[in-house]
């Protein structure tokens, strides 16, 4: 009767455990999301800010070296141009970062808690792989 109970506890104890599993690895596929499409946004950020920035300072150089009626329309595009692209610069770096180590961060942590059976042809048995 001792080996039944026993038995009948360390079954729902595993079961537990493995629904946990699941659910941690639901929150960390959706953390991994969430990571990648902030790290996606900030790159496609940073990469128009420095063309805009790259932008604003050729307009800004090319309208103060020509004297003519369009330039105060080409000072004001080139100032904001500069600007906007400072902003998304300053904006897009952060969340490349910040995208792209969490993404990381937790793709190493659902590695952590995925488990493989390996069966191997050449090799007699089956072998459990869990990596750390």
């Amino acid at each position: 009767m001792k080996i039944l109970t026993l038995l009948i506890f360390l079954t729902c104890f595993a079961v537990q455990s493995y629904a946990q599993m699941e659910k941690e690895k639901f929150f960390y596929v959706q953390k991994i999301e969430k990571y990648r499409k902030m790290k996606n946004t900030g790159r496609l950020i940073t990469i128009a800010g420095g063309i805009l920035f790259v932008t604003g300072i050729v307009t800004l150089t090319n309208s103060s070296t020509y004297n003519s009626s369009n330039s105060a329309n080409n000072i004001q595009t080139g100032v904001l141009a500069y600007v906007f692209g400072i902003a998304g610069l300053g904006a897009g770096i952060p969340l490349w970062i910040v995208g792209g180590h969490s993404q990381s961060k937790y793709e190493e942590k659902l590695m952590i808690i995925s488990g493989n059976f390996n069966i191997n042809p050449h090799q007699s048995g089956l072998t459990l792989t869990c990596r750390f």
